[in-house]
């Protein structure tokens, strides 16, 4: 099912900030954000606070990050009273509700060992399809609500339950050409207790669970698993985070739960606010509300979650942290590269449901995505086995491709009202009103629509076998990068004396290009060297962060130097090639105008305006190059 073309919505997402906490809600059917795994999360909310995305889905959806804490009790053992934790002026008991679970994944597990989970629930207040990612201590949670088809659908027997498309669209990445199928299947009794604050706000929920589970499908076993658990949900981590103190906390903090449990405090632990950590008030709340409960007999639970318990957990064959080296012992080359190229190949997952679902961004993260990954392929090169390395950088290239066209589009589009508002005086100044509103409308319209037509057909691609086949095969180098037959013990096993010289050497080769930009005389062949230019300082800072930032292997601190200076003149060059494009747009656009009969002078307003920032940015580039250039120590 291709959806429709994306249309401005007027009751678009939000990104809402809680504190230091953050959900994002919608009353249309944007959910791909639900599969942002937590690593992604500071970088979307940080860069989108408030901004809106475009409509393009069928369900009203809501996304949320979870800060929450599981328990395992005895069936006999009753909840204990809980106002007298800090911040807690009331208790309110809710009525019993009986949920019902069905639990799909691909016979093979797959995406168990993404840690996603995806369920089907009817019951309670948030009845319908739930996608829940878990990322270190994130868990992000998609909610959306049953629709017309599924609502009488016969949980009893769940191999009749068919997941929609545009749910299996938010795991596509990983179940790519299998089938989902029911894996197990809760009932489970629930009573809530909400903890409210003194002017009635809920600050947390604790759920008393009474569950009954059984695994399905042809391996599965037909015994059914009876336990209780608690859970410790935080609603408002904003209310915590600026209200609790530590020192208001009279309970000793719950260590156990919060470190020493396995699963306890980091897979059902606290999840992440953008910064990487919980908000801290919550975690001192949870801490101390944690302490009651395990005085009352409860354990922090070793299971992550409810369906691990029935069909158990399954380990990640691309776990980043797999390829790591044994403690105390220095990681050799192949270590720190699996680990680079399987950091970024989780990423790039990670950013394929939001390009599904068209959100603000996506296109150009996830092509940032793929240039890394081939970046670290080419600057490394020498000490890769080339046959493997070849095909997987064909793959990189071709979905790059594909992804530039929508990218370059968006870039154009979402210039129109900057540019305008770049005029001396702003968008109402005098300048500005030289370029009449029609001309602004056909700016935007031409380039929202050849961004539709291209995202459209990004879409498509992403749903065929080529592109399942890409992410297999960059699977299948992500296990274990493979190196060049014959490369020295040495090299091999010093991972931080191989690859800096490798990096030195992209540091040259922007330098030769940049010094054939600054003797070239042909203004169109200079703009073309300045984009190499470019396009070589991206690779070498995306080579080296990749493994810095996946390893933390030390290419020594002269590079981290030279990588804020690629940084900045990546951003100039950028803007230069922004503007160039922008004027190539202006030219077009005018001539359809002419053709209409339209007045055609607010375009030559706009190409003029151009002019000095492009100068600004080969000015600023140039005086980056020279510092690039300076020896360490100059």
């Amino acid at each position: 099912m291709n959806p429709s073309p994306p249309t401005r919505n007027t009751r678009p997402w939000v990104f809402h900030r809680q504190g230091r906490s953050w959900t994002i809600s919608s009353p249309v059917g944007r959910v791909g954000a639900g599969l942002v795994p937590g690593m992604l999360l500071g970088l979307i909310v940080s860069s989108w606070p408030g901004r809106r995305v475009w409509d393009h889905g069928p369900m009203s959806n809501g996304v949320h990050v979870e800060i929450e804490r599981k328990y395992d009790v005895d069936g006999q053992v009753s909840l204990p009273r809980l106002n007298g934790v800090a911040g807690v002026a009331q208790v309110r008991y809710r009525p019993p509700v009986a949920l019902e679970a069905v639990y799909f994944d691909t016979a093979d597990r797959a995406l168990a060992a993404n840690r996603v989970t995806l369920r089907r629930r009817t019951g309670g207040p948030d009845a319908g399809w739930h996608v829940k990612v878990k990322s270190g201590e994130h868990r992000l949670e998609l909610h959306s609500p049953l629709g017309p088809d599924d609502r009488g659908a016969d949980l009893s027997t769940p191999e009749s339950v068919e997941v929609p498309e545009h749910i299996l669209d938010l795991v596509r990445v990983h179940v790519r050409g299998r089938v989902l199928v029911p894996i197990a299947r809760l009932n489970t009794l629930r009573s809530v207790v909400d903890l409210v604050d003194g002017r009635g706000r809920r600050l947390a929920e604790v759920c008393d669970d009474q569950v009954a589970a059984m695994a399905v499908g042809f391996r599965a076993e037909s015994r059914v698993q009876h336990w209780r658990e608690w859970e410790v949900e935080v609603v408002d981590a904003a209310l915590l985070d600026s209200a609790l103190q530590p020192r208001e906390v009279a309970a000793p903090a719950d260590e156990a739960a919060r470190e020493g449990a396995p699963g306890a405090g980091t897979d059902a632990g606290t999840a992440a606010r953008p910064a990487a950590e919980a908000a801290p008030g919550a975690t001192t709340f949870l801490d101390a509300v944690g302490t009651v409960l395990r005085e009352a007999g409860a354990r922090p639970s070793p299971s992550g979650s409810k369906v691990e318990k029935v069909v158990g957990r399954v380990a990640d064959p691309l776990d980043p942290h797999g390829a790591d080296a044994p403690d105390g012992t220095a990681p050799g080359l192949q270590a720190v590269l699996t680990g680079t190229v399987r950091t970024q190949l989780r990423v790039l997952k990670g950013w394929d449901p939001l390009v599904r679902r068209d959100v603000e961004d996506a296109v150009h993260q996830f092509r940032v995505v793929c240039r890394t990954l081939r970046s670290t392929l080419q600057a490394y090169a020498p000490l890769l086995d080339p046959e493997a390395t070849a095909a997987v950088d064909r793959d990189l290239r071709d979905l790059g491709r594909l992804l530039s066209v929508a990218r370059d589009a968006e870039v154009v589009r979402d210039q129109v009202d900057e540019r305008m508002a770049a005029l001396p005086g702003g968008a109402s100044g005098p300048v500005a009103s030289l370029v009449p509103a029609r001309a602004v409308k056909r700016l935007r319209r031409a380039k929202a629509e050849e961004y539709a037509a291209a995202h459209a057909r990004l879409l498509k691609r992403l749903r065929t076998p080529w592109y399942f086949g890409v992410l297999d095969r960059l699977d299948a180098f992500a296990r274990e990068v493979p190196l060049r037959p014959g490369l020295d013990a040495a090299r091999a096993a010093d991972a931080a004396g191989t690859l800096e010289p490798l990096a030195a050497e992209q540091v040259d080769a922007v330098l030769a290009l940049a010094a054939r930009a600054a003797a070239e005389e042909d203004p169109a062949q200079r703009i073309e060297l300045l984009h190499e230019v470019r396009k070589e300082a991206k690779r070498l800072r995306y080579a080296v962060t990749a493994v810095q930032d996946a390893t933390g292997l030390d290419l020594g601190a002269h590079l981290g130097s030279r990588m804020r200076t690629a940084r900045k003149l990546q951003e100039a060059l950028g803007t230069h090639r922004d503007s160039l494009m922008f004027q190539e747009h202006v030219l077009a656009t005018r001539k359809r105008a002419k053709r209409a009969g339209e007045d055609t002078f607010g375009y030559g307003v706009l190409y003029a305006a151009e002019l000095g920032p492009q100068r600004r940015a080969e000015k600023k580039a140039r005086k980056l190059v020279e510092r690039l250039s300076q020896a360490p120590g100059d």
